[in-house]
């Protein structure tokens, strides 16, 4: 596939993670990449990464793709002023934008505009985000196209027809590594209480993590087969999980992610 000119309207963790994971993969080319961002550090790291700096949305018009990528609330606002920056149908929409459904994007950009939503996650950054994609009725085969490859150049992608699914998978892996990265911080400062040196306990933590993701991919046992696998009876494993287990842990974890789902649906910008 050809490098397509790309447009990206807000470089911040998610909008960035995304570029330079598709740059790393080779779809896209830094000098036929453009970023445009009112915040000053943004700009920075913008140029740094090699990525070209504009100073106007009509300068990304131009795009043959544009990413949004800034926050929800400020997603309208901008979808009126690119409406009347690029002509309907003109350029291919990728919004990471949580909240922002594709019948608003389509209302306000115009009828006939190419949209595909975008639901990723931060390890976009080191290729292997976890993301979840909705094209829209006007978005063709090289659109989605186009898409799948981006988002498989920065991990793994998935594609839903079902609109309504996005906030659950923006509660379960959009927001999923942070329940990961809290889960390496409880076994660290564990470790570290136990005399771990920090360097060690990191890498260690770490590790576990990748491993375990890891196994779990390419296995075909279930989560409970995999736990046996780990847990012998009486051994150390079972005693950590009969503690876990007693204070709540799996019933803790299904009510946060519910109530991320829940607070997905009503971030509603329209």
């Amino acid at each position: 596939m050809k490098k397509m000119t790309f447009g990206i309207v807000g470089y911040g963790k998610m909008g960035s993670s995304l570029v330079k994971g598709a740059l790393n993969s080779g779809l896209l080319s830094a000098k036929s990449t453009k970023v445009y961002d009112l915040d000053g550090a943004r700009i920075e790291f913008a140029k740094r990464d090699g990525l070209l700096i504009v100073d106007s949305l009509a300068r990304i018009a131009g795009s043959d793709a544009i990413l949004l990528a800034v926050k929800p609330k400020d997603m309208p606002k901008l979808l009126d002023e690119l409406k009347a920056l690029v002509p309907a149908g003109s350029a291919l929409f990728i919004s990471i934008a949580a909240g922002i459904k594709i019948a608003t994007m389509e209302s306000r950009l115009g009828e006939g505009s190419r949209i595909v939503r975008v639901m990723p996650n931060i390890a976009a950054s080191v290729n292997e985000a976890a993301s979840v994609f909705v094209p829209n009725r006007y978005a063709g085969a090289s659109d989605i196209k186009f898409a799948t490859s981006l988002l498989e150049g920065i991990g793994v992608a998935y594609r839903l027809d079902n609109e309504s699914l996005i906030d659950a998978v923006t509660g379960v892996s959009g927001s999923g590594p942070a329940y990961f990265f809290l889960m390496m911080k409880a076994l660290e400062e564990a470790g570290r209480r136990s005399g771990l040196p920090d360097d060690l306990i990191r890498s260690l933590v770490s590790q576990t993590c990748r491993g375990a993701g890891t196994l779990a991919l390419r296995s075909k046992d279930s989560f409970d087969q995999l736990i046996k696998a780990v847990a012998s009876p009486g051994g150390t494993t079972e005693e950590a999980l009969r503690v876990m287990e007693s204070k709540g842990f799996s019933q803790t974890v299904i009510e946060a992610v519910v109530a991320a789902i829940e607070k997905s649906k009503k971030m509603n910008y329209s």
